[in-house]
Parts: C-alpha cells; structure tokens; sequence
C-alpha cells in the first residue's frame, strides 16, 4: 500500500471534484498515471481527541489493506473521516467503505471472491 504524503498531491486530489459520501466517510477520487493506487487517510478536525482520530485512521487504513487486492488500479484515493466516525467501529466503516467504493465502481470483478 503506497501512502500519499505531500500536501500539494492531497490537494490536487480534492479539486478534482470527484467524491462520495455518507454518514462516516468521504472518498475523493482521482485517476492518476501509474499502474497502481495511492491512499490518503484523513479525520475531520472536529473529532477532538487525537487518540480517536487515530484509532480512526488505523482502522481505515486496515479496511484498505484487506481489500486493496479487489480494488481497480491507477487511482489516487483519498479517505476522509466525519465526525459520526468517532461513534462508529470497525464493521460501520467497512460498510461505509464498500458502500462508497461501489458507488465509484472501483471493485474489479465480484465482490465475494
């Protein structure tokens, strides 16, 4: 799993425009020019203790690790996680994340492989 690190790659990223949401995430999308993907993990600012903000991220980035094999390649993808995420654990946002990847269209194949 390649990490997005440099503020300038996380904001071309959002001003491509291209997201989705729901009640926990935010996932922006953008096609990039290699041959693999590239993540982002972020948690909204307003989740107050770091702690949770992190455990928050840990969590995502686990939910990525798992199904990274089932994803499309060639995209930069970022995930943002909302307040409600702090309320929410590992199995809402697998949810979420499946829910949200689905809608972009980002699973190769079946999902049951």
């Amino acid at each position: 799993m390649i990490i997005i690190k440099k503020n300038i790659e996380y904001k071309s990223v959002y001003n491509s425009k291209n997201s989705v949401s729901d009640y926990n995430l935010v996932i922006f999308i953008k096609k990039n020019n290699y041959g693999y993907n590239r993540y982002g993990f972020t948690a909204a600012k307003k989740i107050k203790k770091a702690v949770t903000r992190n455990i928050i991220r840990r969590r995502l980035k686990e939910i990525v690790r798992l199904n990274e094999c089932k994803l499309k390649e060639g995209y930069d993808i970022i995930f943002m996680a909302r307040v409600n995420a702090s309320e929410s654990d590992y199995k809402n946002l697998l949810k979420s994340f499946i829910k949200l990847i689905k809608r972009n269209n980002l699973f190769k194949g079946d999902l049951n492989k």
